[in-house]
C-alpha cells in the first residue's frame, strides 16, 4: 500500500512541475506538503527567534524538525552558519565579534557544501544577505536562542565561554540563549546543554531526521524524538 505521505508528494510534484526556475519550484512543493495554518499562527506570534551557530546543517534541521524554527516557505530568512560545516568555534566567535567583517576572506569554500555549484559573485551575494539576516536578528527585541551542535568534539570549555560571551556584548540587555548539543556535558552553567552520546556517521542522517514519510525508525529517528522534547522543554512561543 503507498504511504499517503508519499502520495501527497506526488500530488504536490504533478501540481507544481511546470513552475521555474527549480528553485521557485521546489520551494512551492514544500510549501504545498508541510504548510499548516495552526505553525503559521504560531510563528507569526513567537516571541523568540532561533539562530543555528553550525557545526553543520543538523542544527537547523533538529529545530526545525521539532517545529519550533519555521520553514523557508513562512519566511524564515537563512543565517550564515545554516549550512556551514565549520568546527572552528573560535572562528565563528571571531566572525560574530566583528560583525563578520572579514568573512570572504580566505574562506574555505569546501565547507559550504550546499553552495558549490554558486559562483564567486552568486556566494558573495547571497552571503551578504544571510550576515544582514544574522545582525537583524542580533539586534531583535524577540528572545534569540544560539543553538551549535557538535556530536564529532566535544567543545572546548574556554571557546563556548569566549562564545558566551561575545554573544552577551552583542545582545546587551536583550534576552538572549546559547544551547550547546554534543555528546556530553560541558561545565560552562551560563549555556543550556543538551548532551547525547551518538554519533552522526551516516550520510542519509539529515534525511532520517525529518523523516518526511515517517518510514524511518532508526537511532537518528529516536535521537530527534529526544531532543523535539527537549528543545520544546527549552524554547517556548
Amino acid at each position: 500500500m503507498l504511504n499517503p505521505l508519499k502520495l501527497k508528494m506526488i500530488l504536490c510534484k504533478m501540481l507544481t512541475f511546470w513552475i521555474v526556475p527549480s528553485a521557485k519550484r521546489k520551494l512551492v512543493r514544500e510549501f504545498l506538503f508541510w504548510f499548516s495554518f495552526e505553525d503559521y499562527c504560531r510563528f507569526k506570534n513567537a516571541c523568540y527567534t532561533i539562530v543555528s551557530l553550525g557545526n553543520s546543517c543538523l542544527t537547523r534541521a533538529l529545530s526545525v524538525a521539532s517545529g519550533l524554527k519555521p520553514r523557508r516557505f513562512y519566511g524564515e530568512k537563512s543565517c550564515p552558519f545554516d549550512l556551514c560545516r565549520c568546527n572552528d568555534i573560535k572562528r565563528i566567535t571571531e566572525l560574530i565579534d566583528n560583525d563578520f567583517s572579514d568573512f570572504f576572506q580566505s574562506i574555505d569554500f569546501g565547507a559550504f557544501p550546499h553552495d558549490l555549484e554558486l559562483s564567486l559573485t552568486q556566494f558573495k551575494k547571497r552571503y551578504q544577505t544571510r550576515i544582514q539576516n544574522f545582525l537583524d536578528i542580533q539586534n531583535s527585541e524577540k528572545t534569540v536562542y544560539y543553538i551549535y551542535s557538535n556530536y564529532d568534539k566535544v567543545p572546548d570549555t574556554d571557546e563556548i565561554t569566549r562564545l558566551y560571551q561575545v554573544l552577551k556584548t552583542k545582545r546587551g540587555a536583550k534576552s538572549f540563549a546559547l544551547v550547546i548539543l554534543t555528546n556530553s556535558y560541558i561545565d560552562v552553567p551560563e549555556i543550556i546543554q543538551i548532551p547525547y552520546d551518538i554519533q552522526i556517521n551516516d550520510s542519509k542522517a539529515i534525511e532520517y531526521i525529518i523523516n518526511r514519510y515517517q518510514n524511518y525508525n532508526n537511532k537518528y529517528t529516536v535521537f530527534c524524538d529526544y531532543m523535539k522534547e527537549k528543545l520544546k522543554e527549552i524554547i517556548h512561543p
